[in-house]
């Protein structure tokens, strides 16, 4: 990881780094394209995916078909929700002050994208 950062100083290089470990990613990474099944999912600055990207929190009571659609994906448990969304308005919009709204990790978007899988 050193090196491939003493690598980035130069600004005329590309480095094209691919691994499944979101710590890594979030050290070195300027841009992130995330594939899945051969598919591109998004390709954003790291800056960009910081700011679309957040983890909502509420009751499963909150939940129906219609405000499912602000998310990427959601996780039922039985105190409650956890979802992805890439639409923080539109969730602030349906929910208001009934969920809590974070900032999501990278391994938190993959996790999600991944279907809830464990295995990023």
């Amino acid at each position: 990881m050193d090196l491939l950062q003493e690598l980035m100083v130069d600004d005329n290089r590309t480095i094209f780094f691919s691994t499944h470990i979101a710590t890594d990613l979030d050290r070195i990474a300027d841009y992130i394209a995330f594939i899945q099944r051969g598919e591109l999912v998004f390709n954003k600055s790291i800056h960009d995916v910081a700011e679309d990207y957040a983890l909502v929190k509420g009751g499963v009571e909150l939940l129906d078909r219609d405000t499912e659609t602000a998310f990427v994906h959601v996780h039922r448990a039985p105190t409650g929700f956890e979802a992805l969304t890439d639409n923080i308005k539109e969730v602030k919009n349906i929910f208001g002050d009934s969920v809590v709204i974070e900032q999501a990790s990278l391994e938190d978007i993959m996790y999600h994208f991944k279907g809830g899988l464990q295995h990023v």
